[in-house]
């Protein structure tokens, strides 16, 4: 090939390279930023962080799917001159659908009297029926059984099932307001029969800043196949928001009736993957 035409070949494949190359990058440019807005999209679409802990009151919200969120803390509490102390007790739910979580739970360490070892453990899910619209709640079932995993002597023995229905309210911008009402079957030991037991909270939940928030709450149960007299408490606490994803919590209260703990005290620390 002459020495003209081999250097217009060159010429017109390295112009054709030098093309190949600028598109490329353009189209990886392109795509970097598509991904970046689609992150900051998805970062947008993430709910704010709505705990089960430290109130007794479960709420109708779920893990977003795709997430994991971690609950855990410790309890002391004192009745009849007597005292227990749980740590740490842990709640782990993982939002595996829209409307759907699924929940694994541990008592912790259990030292009560003498007695110390592990507590036992829970399983169960939540699934939200509906969300809030003008008057109606938003609403949740949550559904589950313990495992008796605990100490002998710390333990049910049995597989105890519960079910309970959440609502909540929005009164404003600051307030809201939620309560839940179900069932759970407890056993003291493998020997004695269940419990039945009817449970309910209600709890009024105020944002004092966007970082500070606090509630107070009446919660309680009332046995239907036994002589013991309902069991009613009231306590408040306080949250704070230490990024978005990881918010700290102190809680106290006393018991109404005898048939409650005299007083409690606890604190946690509630996380959710990947912040």
């Amino acid at each position: 090939m002459p020495a003209d035409l081999l250097g217009k070949h060159y010429w017109k494949t390295f112009h054709w390279l030098n093309m190949l190359c600028r598109h490329i990058l353009i189209c990886s440019l392109s795509a970097f930023a598509m991904l970046g807005v689609s992150t900051e999209i998805l970062l947008a679409q993430t709910p704010d962080l709505v705990t089960d802990r430290p109130d007794q009151t479960e709420s109708s919200v779920v893990v977003p799917l795709g997430f994991a969120q971690v609950e855990t803390g410790y309890l002391y509490t004192r009745d009849s001159g007597s005292s227990s102390r749980e740590a740490p007790g842990t709640l782990i739910r993982i939002g595996i659908a829209r409307r759907v979580e699924l929940r694994f739970g541990h008592a912790g360490f259990i030292s009560a009297g003498s007695v110390s070892g592990a507590g036992d453990s829970q399983l169960g899910a939540k699934v939200n029926l509906v969300g809030e619209s003008s008057w109606r709640p938003e609403v949740a079932v949550l559904t589950g059984f313990s495992l008796p995993t605990g100490q002998a002597s710390l333990s049910s023995g049995r597989v105890d099932p519960s079910v309970l229905v959440a609502f909540s309210h929005t009164l404003s911008s600051r307030v809201s307001l939620g309560y839940n009402i179900g069932h759970s079957w407890e056993s003291l030991n493998k020997i004695s029969p269940r419990q039945r037991l009817l449970r309910y909270s209600l709890a009024l939940g105020v944002e004092i800043t966007d970082k500070f928030g606090g509630f107070v709450e009446a919660f309680g149960n009332r046995a239907f196949n036994s002589n013991r007299s309902s069991a009613n408490s009231i306590d408040a606490g306080v949250t704070y928001l230490l990024t978005d994803n990881i918010q700290l919590d102190m809680y106290a209260g006393r018991g109404l009736s005898a048939s409650a703990e005299d007083t409690f005290v606890g604190g946690g620390i509630s996380f959710r993957l990947p912040n």
